[in-house]
């Protein structure tokens, strides 16, 4: 199963959009802010995708997170979303995609499918359980 780490501070948004995404099929971790999020990436945990908040708390805010994530994981996605419009166009590199506030959730799922299915079949749980 294709798992999504999901970066919002608004607490209503975050867990909306990470019970939309469970019920689409995905394993989804929650993070209040890139802070917490890096604490995540830190862990042995495999990430598929990310969707982060750009404006939150903390010492470093959405679009830093996207650049370190491209940094130490240059094919991982990372879709953007804020409620003001996206001028960075220096870090738009480290960005899959923006979706602006509010998004349409039903779309947002959509098009994290075509980059990550949510039954995402790992080739050695394949192998293991082939084995047995």
């Amino acid at each position: 199963m294709a798992t999504v780490l999901v970066v919002e501070d608004d607490v209503i948004l975050r867990y909306t959009l990470a019970e939309w995404l469970r019920f689409e099929g995905y394993e989804v971790l929650e993070a209040m802010s890139a802070d917490e999020a890096v604490v995540i990436f830190a862990s042995i945990l495999s990430i598929d995708l990310v969707v982060t908040d750009i404006e939150m708390p903390g010492s470093m805010n959405g679009l830093d997170l996207a650049e370190q994530i491209k940094a130490r994981f240059p094919a991982l996605p990372v879709i953007v979303v804020s409620g003001r419009p996206f001028v960075d166009k220096l870090r738009i590199g480290a960005v899959t995609e923006f979706f602006p506030k509010p998004y349409d959730l039903s779309k947002l799922a959509a098009y994290i499918a075509t980059l990550v299915p949510p039954s995402k079949t790992e080739p050695e749980k394949l192998k293991k359980a082939s084995d047995e």
